[in-house]
């Protein structure tokens, strides 16, 4: 299985990709949340769908990113860690710092909370025993790391089912390449010389390309010795909508138990 789903485990990404404002830090913000009316969790609302639902699913669902709806944060739930979360973003993710004003962050935070009041855990269909069977069977092992153990072509799976919602966990089986993360972009090149290589396209500048090919080894290529690159719009995973549909759910309850140790 070469990628499951979008390695993102976050708090609360945000949809905008410009640079957020300077970060401030834990002592100059207050405690609690100082904009918490019906208004501002209106015009939070308003924000949040604007920015955060693209990521969060419009009703804090999950999606992308990690479900909202539960009031469970990974990353702290106070009203301060979530405006730090919001406000400077989460290094070495997706989740990029919002460039809004401090009451505006404020308002989205006061609309997260509303949303965390629901409290909506979800409870997955399948049997999460079999769905293992199912995991290794399938060879995911090679591609995906669970505590500790397996490869890196594919994200990290350890603690995927407290970040991602069913929806979500069941489209990376049986559609991944239905939203691919952009740490795991797949990228080809053809030499001069007619080799083909295919992975995960690590970085990239004017003159070379990195990537991780598929059997996980780091290759650096001059693009003067490229006749082709190429951006690829399908992922390294297989699609495994092919599979009975109890075998899905059994496979997508095995990894929303996953919640890390």
């Amino acid at each position: 299985m070469r990628r499951l789903l979008c390695l993102l485990v976050v708090a609360l990404p945000v949809a905008s990709q410009r640079p957020g404002r300077a970060p401030r830090p834990a002592a100059n913000i207050p405690e609690n949340n100082p904009f918490t009316s019906d208004a501002d969790i209106a015009a939070g609302r308003l924000l949040f769908l604007g920015r955060c639902g693209i990521c969060h699913g419009q009703a804090g669902e999950g999606g992308r990113g990690p479900v909202l709806n539960t009031g469970r944060y990974r990353h702290g739930g106070s009203d301060r860690e979530l405006f730090q979360i919001i406000r400077n973003g989460i290094s070495n993710s997706e989740m990029r710092g919002a460039n809004l004003r401090d009451h505006e962050v404020w308002r989205v935070v006061a609309y997260t909370k509303r949303l965390g009041l629901q409290g909506a855990v979800e409870r997955a269909a399948g049997d999460p025993q079999a769905g293992r069977v199912s995991y290794e069977r399938n060879a995911c092992v090679q591609c995906h790391i669970i505590n500790g153990q397996g490869g890196d072509l594919g994200p990290e799976l350890s603690a995927i089912g407290a970040s991602r919602s069913l929806r979500h966990l069941r489209q990376s089986v049986v559609d991944p390449g239905a939203d691919i993360p952009l740490d795991y972009r797949p990228v080809s090149v053809t030499t001069q010389a007619g080799a083909k290589v295919r992975g995960i396209h690590l970085n990239e500048d004017d003159y070379s390309l990195q990537l991780r090919d598929t059997s996980g080894h780091p290759r650096s290529f001059l693009k003067s010795e490229l006749k082709e690159l190429k951006l690829e719009k399908e992922s390294l995973m297989p699609a495994y909508g092919s599979l009975p549909a109890a075998e899905v759910d059994n496979l997508v309850a095995y990894l929303s138990s996953l919640r890390g140790k």
